[in-house]
């Protein structure tokens, strides 16, 4: 069971971290694809992040992401598309999120979008951040006015509600997740673990300065928080 919503309100990044338990995003029955198109491999890493591509790939890119990030959302907007149209379905190049949790809104989200299974979990996840800046402040006009339903112990009905009351429940219909999916995921303890975990290596073991935090070959890029200044990073990794 997920903590209140209410009392995670107050909570500031990073979350405290806890005991991480195995997350079971479906992963198995996937097979190598075509050469042409290693977008259709997506999985759970050991790390708690969620990958597409090869994951031999000469270059593997790592970000840090939060949903309430407008930042991040600016990066899934402009360079989901070229990142893996033009590098990671080749197989050069691995793409893998992890989540950065920064409130309660976001661990939510991180939940909902966790629900779906692979290959369609990139296109939620793209889905859901080009729609931030129409989701969010309904979400935080959901919470002032249910404020009493999201600070009971079992919080997941009004949770549910309120990623209906959204629109985000009707973009994960999109990609098979259905209502009795969606309660099981909010209410999920080892879901909620991993992105604890994910949450307290990057702000309290890797120290990213902020979201997106990107890592290209588990070398910290603190300078790159954009499209614009990743792709060149690439290609001068695909050089070396």
């Amino acid at each position: 069971m997920i903590r209140p919503v209410i009392a995670l309100l107050a909570l500031a990044s990073p979350l405290a971290a806890e005991a991480a338990a195995p997350r079971h995003l479906p992963t198995h029955n996937i097979q190598r694809p075509p050469a042409s198109d290693w977008t259709k491999v997506v999985s759970l890493t050991p790390d708690g992040g969620i990958r597409t591509g090869n994951p031999n790939a000469k270059v593997k890119v790592v970000e840090f992401s939060s949903f309430t990030c407008p930042h991040c959302a600016a990066f899934a907007t402009e360079g989901f598309g070229p990142l893996t149209q033009k590098y990671v379905k080749g197989g050069q190049v691995s793409f893998e999120v992890r989540s950065a949790l920064r409130d309660a809104i976001d661990l939510s989200m991180a939940l909902a979008v966790r629900c779906v299974a692979p290959p369609r979990y990139f296109a939620a996840f793209e889905a859901i951040m080009g729609s931030q800046q129409d989701w969010f402040p309904k979400a935080i006009d959901y919470i002032n006015a249910n404020r009493d339903k999201l600070g009971s112990v079992d919080d997941t009905p009004a949770i549910h509600a309120m990623l209906a009351n959204i629109g985000v429940e009707a973009t994960l219909a999109k990609q098979g997740v259905t209502p009795a999916a969606l309660d099981t995921c909010l209410a999920s303890k080892p879901a909620e673990d991993i992105l604890q975990k994910t949450t307290n290596d990057a702000w309290n073991v890797k120290h990213i300065s902020g979201t997106p935090g990107f890592f290209i070959n588990d070398a910290a890029r603190a300078d790159i928080h954009a499209w614009a200044t990743l792709e060149p990073a690439i290609q001068a990794a695909l050089k070396g």
